[in-house]
């Protein structure tokens, strides 16, 4: 096991993207630390949200790091959408 940060750059440019490489991602990288990095998507479908506040409770709750980061305004305003505060992945108090 690896105690080095696998990072995942998450391409969501529309909201019917497929989400199979993060799945996949989130599979191989079990009980390592992740990023998600939020720079490449333009709009979070509900389906691809729900996939990261599952993966963050697993991992936290296995003390295992978990983030996500470069969360793009548009992406800020789909989580806003959402029902969720728009830095919600950005506050350890919260997260």
């Amino acid at each position: 096991m690896t105690t080095e940060t696998q990072k995942h750059i998450l391409d969501l440019p529309n909201a019917f993207a497929e989400l199979d490489p993060l799945i996949a991602f989130l599979q191989g990288s079990r009980s390592q630390a992740v990023e998600i990095d939020c720079s490449g998507v333009s709009l979070m479908p509900s389906r691809c949200l729900q996939l990261l506040l599952g993966a963050e409770q697993q991992w936290r709750s296995e003390g295992v790091g978990f983030s996500v980061t470069n969360i793009t305004e548009p992406c800020r305003k789909s989580l806003t959408l959402l029902g969720l505060e728009p830095n919600r992945f950005e506050d350890e108090e919260t997260a």
